[in-house]
Order: structure tokens, then sequence, then C-alpha cells
């Protein structure tokens, strides 16, 4: 038994009203470091060391991966300018076609990754899918038609489905709501940066005469090989939860846990609970986050075109790579200060989401307005889009906070990136290089999502005030001598959803 918790009796548990009781193996894992070791609060000093430590060995993988991710994206936009429409025979529907396709993958694997990664050790999960990743990038150098391409991109988007839900997931173990939301720019920043790398990369590999190896095909090279470094990398050190975090010490861990307790929510659960899964159903704010992932990427169709059309407007293969990298240095700018702004201030992602379409709404205005001879003005236009990453990073860490119960979690999550799926895989068949529109929608989206979640924020308020609000519950469980006995605990361990643990 847990020395810091008290045991009560079973009759003396179900005479209190509202307390939840579940047995110990749908618990928290939290719970089980918790029944071994006793550990007191951290004080801010320790809090302050274990926070830095958390941030020096994941914040850089992350911020890796992310990038390698981004490159390992735009490899088919950069490998239009080098050589692949020519040597796979590709026409333009059918290079549009190869980037629907990649999210077609993505889309179906979506919810079984997120399954895994609840199943299976998180780090792990994601090393072996990186290592997949890298392995199908460099398949794409044997192939020479649309066919080989179109079932290598398929599986590519399988293997990157699970990415970027198994980062959301690290961070939401090891920092606070409010550290998150700071992280998640910083992060889109190094990664939505990746056009410079890309770009570099491309001119780097024009310089390479090896016959009929052409360009792209180092291009490919480079890039899987980066991602199977990455991926045995993650394998080695990066952790799967705090649970067993080879950088922090036993009782670090424990306080670890109880350093981000201001979340109200748990570490994870890896048991699938159906009744979270339902719940995240049937929750509206499921699926508001999940409209807004899908408008906000219906206006993405430029993304995998931008060297081809930079290319139209009359400059060179190599001014081509070298003008791409300023739309990396925009969205780092940006997205940068997006994470300054995120830090001084609280309760204003809503706010900066909605002002960051603004540049974007200007960029659709110019592409639809200025003559195609104007083409510094239309590279600026294409330049100034890259602010619209901000509200797709600050709302994507929003829907996981907003959200409790791991498999509620997983679920939410799952979701987002399904309306990311779709809405990548039908705006490229949308796609006119004269004609782009302004997308409103997801403004007015995020705005009502404010709306929807202060209301919920105040009546919980109300019922704390009136203490109505539970910050324990029990936990059943059999002892070594076959007794069964009961504990309080704290809601945190219980692996609660946000609508039964009122206190989030």
């Amino acid at each position: 038994m847990n020395p810091n918790l008290k045991a009560i009796p079973t009759e003396e548990v179900n005479s209190v009203v509202d307390v939840p009781i579940l047995p110990d193996r749908y618990a928290d894992e939290s719970y089980k470091l918790f029944s071994k070791i006793k550990v007191d609060d951290p004080t801010p000093e320790e809090a302050s060391h274990i926070r830095n430590k958390c941030i020096r060995w994941i914040l850089p993988f992350i911020c890796v991966g992310y990038h390698v991710m981004y490159v390992d994206k735009q490899t088919l936009g950069s490998s239009a300018i080098l050589g692949i429409m020519e040597d796979a025979h590709l026409n333009s529907n059918q290079y549009n076609w190869l980037s629907s396709i990649f999210y077609f993958g993505y889309l179906l694997s979506e919810y079984p990754q997120n399954w895994a990664l609840q199943r299976f050790p998180v780090g792990k999960w994601l090393a072996i899918n990186l290592l997949v990743w890298g392995g199908f990038t460099l398949l794409h150098i044997p192939c020479h038609n649309f066919a080989g391409l179109f079932v290598v991109r398929f599986f590519l988007g399988t293997a990157e489905a699970c990415i970027v839900p198994a980062f959301l997931l690290t961070l939401s173990m090891f920092f606070t709501y409010h550290e998150q939301a700071v992280l998640m720019p910083c992060m889109w920043a190094i990664g939505n940066a990746s056009p410079i790398t890309s770009g570099l990369l491309s001119y780097g590999v024009l310089w390479i005469n090896t016959g009929g190896f052409n360009p792209w095909k180092w291009f490919m090279v480079i890039t899987g090989g980066i991602t199977i470094l990455l991926g045995i990398s993650i394998w080695l050190f990066f952790p799967d939860s705090p649970l067993n975090a080879k950088f922090l010490t036993p009782e670090e861990r424990g306080q670890a846990i109880l350093r981000i307790k201001e979340n109200h929510s748990g570490i994870e659960q890896k048991r699938f609970k159906k009744y979270q899964f339902m719940e995240a159903m049937r929750d509206p704010k499921t699926w508001m986050f999940f409209l807004h992932a899908w408008s906000q990427e219906m206006a993405n169709g430029l993304t995998n075109q931008y060297s081809l059309i930079i290319n139209s407007f009359g400059f060179t293969v190599l001014q081509t790579t070298l003008l791409g990298c300023v739309s990396g240095l925009t969205a780092f700018v940006s997205l940068g200060a997006a994470a300054v702004v995120l830090a001084k201030t609280k309760n204003c992602r809503a706010w900066l989401s909605a002002a960051s379409y603004l540049p974007p709404a200007i960029s659709s205005i110019l592409l639809l307005t200025l003559p195609w001879s104007n083409r510094w003005g239309l590279l600026t236009a294409i330049w100034i889009r890259s602010t619209g990453g901000i509200p797709y990073a600050v709302v994507m860490i929003w829907a996981a906070n907003a959200s409790a119960g791991h498999t509620k979690k997983t679920t939410v999550i799952a979701l987002y990136h399904v309306g990311y799926g779709l809405g990548n895989i039908l705006s490229p068949q949308l796609f006119q290089a004269r004609w782009k529109v302004a997308n409103i929608f997801p403004t007015f989206l995020v705005l009502f999502l404010r709306w929807y979640l202060v209301r919920e924020n105040k009546r919980r308020d109300v019922l704390a005030a009136t203490h109505q609000v539970q910050d324990t519950g029990v936990i059943e469980h059999v002892d070594l001598d076959g007794t069964k006995a009961t504990e309080v605990v704290d809601s945190n361990q219980l692996d609660l959803t946000d609508r039964e643990n009122l206190a989030l």
C-alpha cells in the first residue's frame, strides 16, 4: 500500500457520494509508481531542475524529429524540380495524386497508429515508424513510373501517421499545459523552417553529377538516411514516459509527475476504454477540433506546389531552390514570435490563431489579383502564407490539452489528424496555380471554440466554488493475502476523462 495514501474500508467508500471508484488495473500508470515509492511535491527549485532536464533530453529529439519529418514531406515538391517528373514520366494530374495518396495512407492509419501508441511504449513505437519512414523514402529511388511512386507514397503516409501524435503524447506526459502551449510553436518553428534545409539541400545535390543517378535520387538518399539515423537515436535515448525516463532518478520520476498535476490529467493508461472512445465521439469539441484541422488544410494546396510555382515565374532551378528557403525563414520567425507571445500571456490561443490567418488571407487576395507577370509580388504572397502554421501548432496542442482520459485523448488526437489528412487529400485536387481563395472558416471556428470552452470553464468554476468538484477518488485492489482494500488517491491517478474530472 502506498504510504502517501489513506486506506479506507469498502463500506466507508460506498457511503461517499460522487467519488469515483475503479479497480487498480484501470488506474493511470502513475498509480503504479506511487504505489512503490513515497514522493513529496517538488520544491520550486526541484521543479525547475526537473523541467530543464526534460527540456534538454526531450526537446532536441522532437525539434529534430519535426524538422526531418517536414523535410521528408517536402521530398516530392523538391524532387519536382530535380528531375522526378521526367524520370517517372509524370504529368501534373499524376503529380497531384502522389501528394494526395500520401494522405490517404495517413488518414487510414491514423486511428490504428494512435491505438498502438496507447498499447505499446511510445518511444519505441515512434522509433519503429521512423525507421519504416526512412526505408520508404529510400524506396522512391528505384521507382520509374507513377504506379511505383503511388504505392511507396501511400505506405509513407501510413508511417507518418504516428509521428505527431507520439510527440503530442510525450509533451502531455512531461510538461504543464502552459509549457506545452509555448513549446509547441517552438518545435513547429524548427519544423516549418524545413524549406531552408530543403532549399539548400536541393541546391547542393544539383551539383552532384553521377550520370543516370539524378539529383532527386541523391535528395532521397540523404533525407531517408537521416530519418533512419533519427529512428535509431530515438530507440536508444528517447523516453517512453516519466516512469522509465533514464535521465531521471526514481524520485525525480515521481516528482516529474507531481510537477504537472495542475494539468488534472494522468500520464497514460495501456488499456483501451470503450466508454472513453464513445465519449470522445459524442463530445462536440472533438468535432470542432476535427473541422478546424480539415478546414485549415483545405487551404494547403500550395505546399507541394511551391517549387513548381516559383520555377514557373521564370526563375532558374538554382534560383528556385534558394528562393524556397525564404518560406522556411518566414515560418521560423512567425512561429518563434508566437511562442514568445504565448509565454508572456494567458488564454490567448484563439486570438493568436485568428490573427495568424490574416497574412494568408492577404496572400490569397494577392494571388487572385496580381498579374502573372508580377513575379516578385506573387512570390511575396507565397512567402507570407507561412504564418498559417501558427494556428495548426497552437490548436493541435489545445485539442490535446482540452481532453483527458488516455483513450479519449488519443481518440481526439487521431480525429484531429484525420481532419488534417482529409484536408490534404482534397486540397491538391482543388489547386489551380492562378486561383486561390481565402479560407476564413477556421478563423471563426477557433473564436467559437474559445467561447464554447470559456463558457464550460465558468460552469466548472461555479461548481468548484460550491464544493461540488471532487479532486480525489478511490482505487480498489487485492492485497497479497487475498483481501480487498481501497485507497483514496488524487483524481489524476484515475485516468478520468475531462467530463468526469471537473477540476480540469
